[in-house]
């Protein structure tokens, strides 16, 4: 037994590595449409199945994020190219975002000191990344992940521009939590999904705690011999067992 667990290893390596480079390929071919997911199924009649590439999920904080390469003349190119004529007028960005890179936060609302800096100033150079975080209240983008690709552009061209056409996606509303109320009814901050009473619930409610008021009045009334006898418990209806 112990001398068929290498090469069984090896042989697994070997299928996992191959299968690898195949799908590699059609990646670095731009293909994505004819790469697949590749896995081991033991319940079928065949044991390696593959299955198609699903698209980023908005709400997924790793495949959401998009990611582009941006084409930069960081000699001529300051952050207010990319705030300004970049993000706002290209890309339709609003006020309430922000830009950071590996050595911290370049530009929010409130900090905007650094719009006259060029990128060689901010530390910004080729082959390193710029992230922005769109902070809108309704209906944000995703993060959107830059790799800055340096370039010696003409003086008569943007210092910045994008290598493909971009398309961010939108992050998905959040959904209020809910839970059941053990009657297969939805509660939402409230009764039956609702935050506050209507008229009609409050008079049944409070029509019901009268009709338990009268019950439990009655309920301490006893008949014997036609005479109405008043039963007092001094002990609010709790069983007493005597030590002895």
């Amino acid at each position: 037994m112990a001398g068929n667990i290498i090469p069984a290893i090896a042989t697994t390596n070997a299928m996992t590595a191959g299968l690898c480079v195949l799908q590699a390929f059609k990646v670095m071919r731009d293909d994505l449409e004819k790469a697949k997911m590749v896995f081991l199924v033991r319940s079928t009649e065949r044991i390696i199945s593959v299955e198609s590439l699903r698209p980023p999920k908005p709400e997924c904080p790793a495949c959401s994020v998009t990611q582009s390469a941006l084409i930069v003349d960081t000699a001529r190119a300051t952050l207010n190219d990319l705030v300004e004529d970049f993000l706002k007028l290209e890309l339709g960005y609003g006020g309430e975002f922000s830009v950071s890179s590996e050595a911290g936060i370049l530009y929010d609302p409130e900090l905007d000191d650094n719009l006259p800096k060029k990128f060689g100033e901010l530390g910004v150079k080729g082959d390193s990344f710029i992230t922005v975080v769109d902070e809108e209240d309704e209906n944000p983008r995703v993060n959107l992940v830059l790799a800055i690709s340096e370039q010696s552009l003409p003086e008569d061209s943007k210092p910045i521009y994008l290598a493909e056409k971009l398309d961010i996606a939108r992050k998905p509303k959040p959904t209020p939590p809910t839970e059941t109320n053990g009657h297969a009814v939805v509660v939402t901050n409230g009764v039956n999904g609702k935050r506050k009473r209507g008229a009609t619930e409050a008079d049944l409610e409070d029509d019901l705690v009268r009709k338990r008021g009268k019950v439990a009045e009655q309920s301490s009334v006893a008949t014997q011999n036609g005479d109405i006898i008043v039963l007092d418990d001094s002990t609010n209806g709790a069983i007493l067992i005597d030590d002895d």
